[in-house]
């Protein structure tokens, strides 16, 4: 590998931060450029936690990163001297006949991944705080956990530098000229120019390579944390399993940290956003979008959130990702859209880029190119 081979990697959200501290890990002379401060919340890559599912119910190709995660992301925790990754168990939960929770179940078999089958009723006897319906099926998954974003991010831009990666943040990018042996990235500050360029920058792609005519949809999330009335927090927080919910739409959630619970709808209110604009507050119309996770799921929680905030989700038609090269420019990468279930995968991301830039084969790169065949997720039922 040219030990002196320059990569610029345009986005610092999870994408571009474990792709930056691994390249730069492996010789390769790295710039990353973030057009916000380091911990912005403009993306989709902040906050406190996320939920990672050893067995995700997407599909093969998501239990194989995920499988290749866990051990990632323990290896994070030791360098990071803290816990990147907590161990809470976790569940795909709905009716009998929800394909989600079917497909969970049938991964965790096929895959030989530990899993207990609850009912609705079992499972509310174990854990009380729950209240799901007592003819639910459960599928319990022991190494689901939570990941800490903010921390994650912090962790991997140390890693970065250590390894001599330079890292830009505040700085917008204002075109990209790329040639048949560079690609020139011009900033609002310098005129960059490296061998290949990773475009990492989530909701930000379609604007940065508009000739690509993706048909990606930028969707306003808002994420809800409620404490509990019953119980301390910091009980909480040790007690209850991140959820996945197949019910009106798509509830999940988690504990949290600071022993809150934090939920969110997959759909929310469907309101397709310009990341360029300020974000909207959270308001009235969310909250009232939020309660029915709280008042009919669970037990002993504030109906009314102590606190809200917004995000951004990046979706394509197909709820996949997007990893490929450039059709036009083989020195320019596409590493973006996780269509809102992308950190726990965290730990491969740079891995992957750098089998890319080393063009090797992989099957994510064959499951996520701009031309893929593999079947639309169906994530949560209508």
């Amino acid at each position: 590998m040219p030990t002196q081979q320059h990569v610029i990697i345009l986005g610092l959200g999870i994408a571009g931060s474990s792709i930056a501290a691994t390249l730069a890990s492996r010789g390769y002379r790295v710039t990353a450029i973030e057009q916000f401060s380091p911990l912005h919340e403009r993306g989709s890559s902040h906050g406190d936690t996320r939920i990672f599912r050893p067995v995700p119910h997407e599909g093969p190709v998501y239990v194989a990163m995920a499988k290749a995660c866990l051990p990632g992301w323990r290896a994070w925790n030791q360098a990071a001297g803290e816990d990147l990754y907590l161990q809470c168990g976790g569940i795909d939960a709905g009716p009998e006949d929800s394909p989600m929770v079917q497909a969970a179940e049938n991964l965790c078999k096929q895959y030989q991944q530990p899993f207990q089958l609850f009912t609705g009723s079992a499972f509310n006897r174990q854990y009380p705080h729950f209240n799901l319906p007592s003819n639910w099926k459960v599928v319990y998954q022991p190494q689901s956990g939570v990941v800490r974003p903010d921390a994650t991010r912090t962790f991997l831009h140390q890693q970065a530098r250590a390894s001599g990666a330079r890292l830009l943040h505040d700085t917008k990018v204002l075109a990209i000229e790329p040639s048949a042996t560079s690609v020139r990235v011009h900033t609002q500050n310098e005129t960059l120019t490296a061998d290949t360029l990773i475009v990492a920058a989530g909701s930000w792609l379609p604007k940065l390579l508009p000739e690509l005519q993706l048909s990606l949809s930028t969707e306003r999330r808002v994420i809800a944390w409620s404490n509990s009335t019953t119980t301390s927090n910091e009980a909480i927080s040790n007690r209850l399993p991140i959820f996945i919910l197949d019910a009106d739409g798509g509830w999940y959630g988690m504990p949290t940290p600071s022993g809150r619970l934090k939920i969110g709808h997959d759909k929310h209110l469907r309101q397709t956003i310009d990341p360029d604009q300020p974000p909207v507050a959270p308001n009235a119309e969310d909250a009232a979008k939020l309660i029915p996770c709280i008042r009919d799921y669970f037990r002993g929680f504030e109906l009314d959130s102590a606190e809200m905030k917004s995000c951004i989700y990046t979706i394509a038609p197909d709820h996949h990702f997007l990893i490929d090269r450039h059709p036009s420019h083989s020195n320019i990468l596409i590493f973006s859209c996780c269509s809102g279930h992308g950190f726990k995968y965290a730990p491969v991301y740079g891995e992957i880029a750098a089998d890319l830039l080393a063009q090797k084969t992989r099957p994510e790169l064959t499951a996520f190119a701009l031309k893929h065949t593999i079947p639309k997720i169906n994530r949560f039922s209508e």
